[in-house]
């Protein structure tokens, strides 16, 4: 994944990136073809009723669902562990960036459901931060969310002590 322009954008100077990930490629895959199959299973009802009508949402749906799940989710979620803080990125046309200090992070909760765990290897994490109430922001969907848990702690590691 490149997101260079992204992180051109936020980065400090003197910081540097230790790990970037987005949405985990097995998840858009598996939601891509479940929704694919469903498609094609509607379209031989949609097609009695009108053949022309028919391919032609079955093409958009394709094109549709292609650009979602090929391009969109992962430009739209992108983030980063730096050497000074978590980077998440939102947004493809529309952009927010939210950058958490390490020192700053009071909790860090691994929420791996069961099916998406088995299908896809992923999760969400959920970073809370001092005086706010409930989870401040939420990773959804990334690969192998206990590595990346791993990862952070072990970057904000050196950061804590101060």
């Amino acid at each position: 994944m490149n997101n260079t322009k992204i992180w051109g954008k936020v980065l400090a100077s003197d910081e540097t990136i230790k790990y970037e990930f987005s949405i985990s490629g097995l998840y858009l895959a598996f939601n891509f073809f479940i929704r694919l199959l469903l498609a094609l299973l509607a379209f031989p009802f949609v097609y009695t009723i009108s053949p022309e009508v028919a391919t032609a949402l079955m093409a958009i749906f394709l094109a549709a669902s292609l650009f979602y799940y090929g391009f969109f989710l992962r430009a739209a979620n992108a983030y980063a562990l730096t050497d000074q803080r978590v980077i998440i990125h939102r947004g493809w046309l529309n952009t927010k960036a939210i950058c958490i200090d390490y020192q700053k992070i009071t909790d860090i909760t691994v929420f791996s459901p069961f099916l998406e765990n088995i299908l896809t290897g992923s999760g969400d994490i959920h970073i809370d931060t001092a005086g706010t109430p409930g989870q401040e922001i939420v990773l959804r969907h990334i690969p192998r969310p206990y590595e990346i848990r791993k990862k952070l702690e072990e970057i904000r590691r050196p950061n804590s002590a101060t």
